[in-house]
């Protein structure tokens, strides 16, 4: 796109209008070699009953034959030849493969047309924004315009002209996206444009530069998403408690089963009668009075709404004090947590070991 804010589109139709212009000396034609154009333009305008840029085209500087096709499935389904240029008001299909030939009969340049550049939906009135989709390796360009129709004093149309055009900074191209801004706000009743181009040297020091344009109406922003909805409450229940001895318990641990609603920690601790309790498994808040020995802790995660088998195991004071006791009296305390910050405490059950 030119800073003089006329579109590749437009500089084309400009060629094809001189038709068999004057070529240009041999001197130039050896000093800077052959130019060879591919191009492809989609999409609509705020003008389309008088505007289309639908077409598919090519030409070749200094003035040469040229050829384009678009083939579907092995078959040429159409096809332009011309002096200087060829044009057809067809867009291929994804997957069509598009071809320029310059004579008829030589290959300049073929594409497999992958249906590129794309705009995203927030390309829209009110924002700055210019972001999509292209062809990795491709150059990226953009534009907005405003149009109005010229009328002669008999109110009959005589053309279309431009009264505003921008183009955007292309902050970022990576892959098959590209992202960045324009300077001032898309409105509602401009064009906005996004155009994508790869530029291969050839012998003999030509070139072959393939365009594939696209051009849309601004219109109004996708609304946002609604927010997802809150999580369910957190609820959880001791499903099945493993009954022991304190010589299992020394061995293997205290295994139990538990049930939650939702993805989260399960945390337990088994505290020694006789002490105060902390209000959550784990807490390591003050406890106005002395508090409970924790003889065992476990922790398990579940990543998803189910039952979940948590393994506590002794802590070194707690294997200390069952060593030399011959009955013990504990409380279970069951805590569940999740990512977004829930907290329930499941009801304390009491624990006999002997």
């Amino acid at each position: 796109m030119g800073t003089n804010g006329i579109s590749l589109r437009a500089s084309l139709v400009a060629v094809l209008a001189l038709g068999a212009a004057a070529a240009p000396t041999a001197a130039w034609a050896s000093a800077n070699g052959p130019k060879y154009f591919l191009n492809v333009s989609e999409g609509e305008t705020t003008l389309p009953e008088y505007e289309s840029i639908a077409s598919t085209s090519g030409r070749a500087e200094p003035n040469a034959q040229v050829a384009v096709s678009i083939v579907r499935g092995g078959t040429t389904v159409y096809r332009d030849v011309g002096e200087g240029g060829a044009w057809i008001s067809q867009v291929p299909q994804v997957g069509d493969l598009v071809t320029l030939e310059s004579p008829v009969g030589h290959t300049i340049g073929s594409i497999v047309y992958d249906g590129l550049p794309t705009l995203d939906a927030t390309v829209c009135s009110g924002s700055t924004n210019f972001s999509g989709a292209n062809t990795s390796g491709f150059t990226v360009e953009g534009f907005f315009n405003s149009r109005v129709l010229k009328r002669d004093p008999y109110g009959h149309v005589t053309g279309v002209h431009q009264t505003s055009y921008g183009e955007p900074q292309v902050k970022t191209l990576s892959g098959t996206t590209f992202g960045g801004s324009f300077l001032l706000p898309l409105a509602l009743g401009e064009n906005v444009g996004a155009i994508e181009s790869l530029k291969t040297p050839l012998p003999g020091e030509a070139t072959y530069t393939y365009t594939s344009e696209t051009e849309r109406p601004v219109g109004a922003c996708p609304a946002p998403p609604p927010p997802p909805p809150p999580p369910p409450a957190l609820q959880g229940v001791i499903v099945k408690l493993i009954h022991s001895t304190i010589h299992k318990l020394l061995r293997f641990g205290l295994s139990d089963v538990v049930g939650i609603n939702q993805p989260g920690t399960v945390t337990q601790g088994l505290y020694l009668q006789g002490g105060s309790l902390p209000a959550y498994a784990s807490s390591k808040g003050r406890h106005h009075a002395k508090p409970a020995l924790l003889l065992a802790r476990g922790v398990t995660t579940a990543t998803a709404a189910g039952d979940v088998t948590v393994h506590l195991k002794l802590t070194r004071r707690g294997r200390g004090k069952l060593k030399a006791a011959g009955r013990v009296k504990a409380t279970l305390v069951t805590t569940l947590r999740t990512s977004g910050g829930q907290r329930l405490s499941l009801g304390r059950r009491t624990v006999s070991l002997h």
